[in-house]
């Protein structure tokens, strides 16, 4: 019983969720304010594209399928990048999540028109501790379409889980969630360890760019034990070494 409450209650995942509460309730920050009492937010300024050519990750055939990611190519995640450290968006993140951060997953992340409740359309958290989700609108405004649901302030339970199905919630009305649409250039960003997503009901596509912020540290999922690991499996990218190749 004992082996039980310590593996419960003392454990890495647990820990860092208290700790995390505590630190931003007592050092909070306005530029993050939003984020962390609701779980998301959306940011101030529009995303500009003048500069950057996505549609070549835009062009399907037909939208035969439920989701799709193509991977964005290092030399268009650069100029993302760029525009997104030059516009604060990164030090908002670093605000949020600590000074060391691994980005990845750096897609384009599409909706077909197959209606879908399985994986990650249905409701669930991440299962990864504490990470932030941007999606950078890639369509005008239509609520006709999917749109981002997510249960607020559900980041800030704690929560333990030991198998996938843990991690999973069917069952929860979508009454109870914020819909969140964009607009084109829109950022939104959210804390994937809240509730979010819901089953897949419309039939009218739909893009974002996809871009996965972690932290990395003793009390994180990412720490010394795994890192080399995890960069080989997720394709971890150092923030902060993106960001210096940005700058030569």
């Amino acid at each position: 019983m004992f082996n039980y409450f310590r593996k419960k209650l003392f454990n890495r995942m647990f820990l860092q969720q208290h700790l995390f509460k505590i630190y931003h309730n007592v050092f909070i920050k306005k530029n993050i304010k939003d984020l962390f009492d609701n779980g998301y937010s959306i940011y101030g300024k529009k995303f500009p594209f003048k500069d950057i050519n996505l549609n070549k990750y835009l062009n399907h055939s037909d939208y035969n399928f439920d989701v799709d990611r193509k991977k964005i190519e290092m030399v268009d995640l650069k100029k993302i990048y760029t525009v997104l450290f030059e516009m604060g968006v990164i030090s908002l993140i670093k605000d949020y999540l600590g000074s060391k951060i691994y980005c990845y997953d750096n897609t384009i992340f599409t909706l077909g028109n197959k209606i879908c409740n399985k994986d990650s359309m249905q409701p669930h958290h991440d299962s990864k501790f504490r990470r932030i989700k941007i999606y950078i609108w890639l369509n005008d405004k239509d609520i006709n379409t999917h749109p981002l649901y997510y249960l607020r302030k559900t980041h800030k339970q704690i929560k333990n889980w030991d198998n996938y199905e843990e991690t999973r919630f069917p069952n929860l009305d979508k009454k109870k969630f914020d819909s969140i649409y964009g607009e084109k250039g829109s950022i939104i960003f959210f804390d994937t360890h809240g509730i979010h997503s819901h089953f897949k009901s419309t039939k009218i596509p739909r893009s974002v760019v996809e871009l996965t912020f972690e932290p990395y540290g003793f009390l994180n999922r990412l720490n010394k034990k795994n890192i080399k690991s995890e960069i080989t499996r997720l394709n971890l990218i150092d923030l902060d070494k993106l960001i210096n190749l940005k700058k030569n």
